[in-house]
């Protein structure tokens, strides 16, 4: 049994490995094939059972995937044509970035005729400008929406698969609403019920300073969350601590197992045997968690920590004859049952990852440890077992997460959620009650923040360990703390430590050096509508400017570059250019100064790009009239315009600063966002090479004021690359724009289509690999401006 449970959850798993949903109708005649096969020939039965439960796992998850597909909205669909549709609000409001409100809204019915547009059902809107505090439940819409869409690049947060994972089907923006009644069914009662308990909430306790984390505890809605909460949370490796997951659902049932026995007291013995109030117990308990879930929202943690109770509550019944790892089997299978898309979680494998190291060290000993050993255990086992998932996600490890968890997990567990759960029902049905009640919970939440912010002020930069030696510090600890004679523990232990003092010395004292490359490559990050571009030669790297960023803090820099630099292996700059002081085009500037040892910046726009950089703003040269510079085999030079009257100031997008990378018989011109007259400026003071091999960053974005007609005649360019947002306001690339360059013979791609892009160079010219090409499925393909497949 055990076998075939794992079987199918491989089977799920599967699918997101290989990338591609296989023909469901292949796989089940393979699947009856070997089932009657497997019924008429008992020599090899078991293994091909096995089979059949890997191919039922993976034609379940492929069938669910192919039906999230078909319901995405149709990318043939103007963007610009209004919708109109009906339904309700199916999540809570919350603040979005540019002064937006942004919820998701569940369609029962579209006014619009379009057959293509009827599965079409869950959407993601943002509504701009001014808009009252709340919208009605119910309404009726007119939109504009567009497919799932987000950038691709080589690694970190990838938006589509966020979008997908979660059953959007459209994004947009509203432009007009108004109240009407939909077709509310269970799920529109629940949602309004949600709703209001939600605003009442606010109304007895919004005005506190730490209401945004009650609201992320006792709801599970992290929408009034701000950056710096976010922060402090992940330096101190406690973001769990705020999904409803595993651990809330089981102080809750502990709390609902502790009624029950305390009620159950005062049925004398004649009346109940001892298997009936444990019945009675767990029956409580897992309605207490089951309520809960509810609150939170159902949410993905939720479901999966509601069904690790429900199967924990099960083994307990029957008096662990089942075992513990049969149990985690059946836990992991019913969650890939019910939500086939989890493989795509990172929770999904740290939670599970973290059970089975607990499993792993707690299942075998012959006697209890006290609560202070084992929350030790637990944190070691949890924190270096989960080393090697959390390096294969790309998530950053925090140094002190282990400090931080041992103090705030019994807080949280014995304090702050008993404070919370019995205090805001005291206070909101009591006027004599809600001030103290108030008082209380702004002590307890004040005392664990107030310690997370200590910790993280005391904190080193949270760093990305070497999948490599992530294995080797999870394998030593997990052998030190596994139940082991001590001697052999205590070798394990001085050994590991040996290995580990050797390697942090070792990286200590040595200079980081970057990934050696044997030809020059160009990458093109995919930042939206910004720049983000990256030359490397050898192991020199230059890095031309940092991207775009959002007023809640998140940049480019933090979401995508810095992921993707270290999964590459670039470890320093040799030379950092920030084209000018545009909010697309340097944000993160501090971020990556803080993250990463730069040799050498060059910036044009000088005073705004300093105040940018703050306190990280040295050593910054002037880009005007600077030297060339030398990366790997790449002779870099840059150009600015001269101002007029000489010694004035130059601000915005003709401040920029336009680097020309030759090397071989290519060269790379990275114009930042000048317009036509600085083009003309530009090839007036440079010479252009014929017979050359020319790969071009188009001006500003491909906006209609860049890229003259004499500009691409004597640049006459091999290769133009548009970085641009997916169907963005601004309209960049402008048709007009991407017609000139096709008519002068240039192979023209757009970062918005195509994802990252990467240009290598060799002896037959410029290789170029687009990151859309090759995604898995769930990612939409790469194409040109034109249309056409790349």
């Amino acid at each position: 049994m055990r076998a075939g449970i794992a079987a199918f959850a491989g089977g799920v798993i599967l699918l997101y490995c290989i990338g591609e949903i296989p023909p469901w109708q292949g796989l089940l005649v393979a699947l009856s094939g070997l089932a009657a096969i497997a019924a008429a020939y008992s020599p090899g039965r078991r293994a091909l059972l096995l089979a059949v439960c890997v191919l039922a796992g993976l034609l379940w998850a492929g069938l669910h995937a192919q039906s999230r597909l078909d319901s995405r909205f149709p990318a043939a669909l103007p963007t610009d044509v209004p919708f109109e549709v009906i339904g309700f609000q199916c999540s809570l409001s919350g603040p979005g970035s540019y002064n937006s409100l942004r919820f998701d809204f569940c369609i029962t019915r579209w006014v619009s005729p379009d057959k293509r547009l009827a599965d079409v059902k869950k959407i993601r809107l943002s509504l701009y400008g001014d808009h009252p505090e709340s919208l009605p439940h119910q309404m009726r819409l007119t939109v504009r929406l567009k497919p799932p869409h987000g950038t691709v690049n080589p690694e970190g947060f990838r938006y589509e698969t966020w979008l997908f994972r979660h059953g959007y089907d459209a994004t947009g923006s509203i432009k007009a609403s108004a109240p009407e009644q939909a077709e509310c069914g269970v799920h529109c009662h629940y949602s309004e019920y949600r709703a209001s308990i939600a605003g009442w909430l606010q109304r007895h306790y919004g005005t506190m300073r730490r209401y945004p984390l009650i609201e992320a505890l006792v709801l599970g809605e992290r929408r009034y969350l701000e950056s710096a909460d976010w922060e402090r949370f992940r330096v101190t490796g406690t973001s769990h601590l705020i999904a409803i997951s595993g651990l809330h659902i089981g102080l809750i049932g502990v709390l609902g197992a502790a009624l029950a026995r305390a009620l159950l007291r005062c049925v004398p013995s004649r009346f109940m045997g001892s298997r009936a109030r444990r019945r009675w117990v767990v029956g409580t308990s897992m309605l207490f968690c089951l309520l809960y879930a509810l609150l939170a929202g159902l949410s993905v943690p939720t479901q999966r920590a509601l069904v690790m109770a429900i199967v924990a509550s099960v083994v307990y019944l029957r008096g662990r004859l089942s075992g513990y790892w049969t149990a985690w089997l059946i836990a992991l299978a019913g969650v890939l049952l019910i939500d086939p898309f989890a493989p795509l979680d990172g929770g999904f494998w740290l939670s599970f990852g973290a059970v089975a190291c607990l499993i792993m060290v707690f299942s075998g000993r012959l006697r209890r440890s006290g609560a202070v050993r084992s929350l030790l255990i637990a944190q070691c086992a949890i924190g270096f077992g989960l080393l090697p998932v959390s390096s294969a996600l790309g998530l950053t490890a925090a140094p002190l997460g282990w400090l931080a968890n041992i103090l705030a997990i019994p807080w949280l567990s014995l304090v702050v959620m008993p404070v919370l759960m019995m205090g805001i029902p005291a206070g909101a049905f009591s006027e004599v009650l809600r001030e103290p009640v108030m008082t209380v919970i702004d002590v307890v939440l004040g005392a664990m923040t107030g310690g997370l912010e200590f910790i993280a002020s005391m904190s080193p930069p949270a760093a990305t360990v070497l999948f490599s030696l992530s294995i080797f510090l999870a394998f030593v600890m997990l052998l030190c703390l596994f139940p082991v004679p001590n001697l052999l523990r205590r070798r394990i232990a001085t050994a590991g430590a040996i290995s580990v003092l050797t390697v942090v010395g070792c990286s200590a004292v040595m200079k980081p050096v970057n990934r050696f490359v044997e030809r020059p490559e160009l990458w093109v990050w995919d930042v939206g509508q910004g720049l983000s571009v990256m030359f490397r030669d050898g192991h020199d790297v230059m890095l031309y400017d940092t991207g775009p960023g959002s007023p809640s803090g998140e940049t480019s820099v933090g979401s995508a570059i810095l992921p993707t630099l270290r999964s590459l292996g670039v470890n320093r700059l040799s030379l950092l250019v920030i084209s000018h002081g545009d909010a697309d085009h340097a944000s993160g500037l501090d971020e990556l100064l803080g993250a990463l040892p730069v040799d050498q910046v060059v910036s044009g726009d000088s005073e705004r790009v300093r105040r940018l950089a703050g306190a990280k703003a040295k050593h910054f040269e002037p880009c005007q009239n600077h030297q060339p510079a030398e990366v790997g085999k790449g002779t870099v030079g840059f150009w600015q315009q001269a101002p007029k009257p000489v010694g004035s100031m130059i601000e915005g997008n003709d401040a920029s600063c336009v680097v020309r990378i030759r090397f071989e018989s290519a060269e790379i011109i990275v114009p930042g966002d000048i317009s036509i007259k600085n083009e003309g400026l530009w090839l007036g003071d440079n010479v252009i090479a014929e017979n050359v091999s020319r790969l071009l960053l188009a001006p500003h974005h491909g906006s209609k004021t860049s890229s003259g007609a004499e500009w691409i005649r004597q640049l006459d360019p091999e290769h133009v690359v548009f970085s641009s947002g997916f169907r963005h306001p601004y309209g960049h690339p402008a048709a007009s724009v991407v017609d000139r360059y096709t008519k002068s013979g240039a192979q023209v791609y757009s970062t918005a289509l195509s994802g990252a892009l990467r240009f290598v160079y060799s002896s037959e010219g410029w290789i170029v690999h687009s990151l859309r090409n090759g995604a898995p499925f769930w990612i939409e393909p790469g194409r040109t401006p034109s249309g056409n497949a790349l």
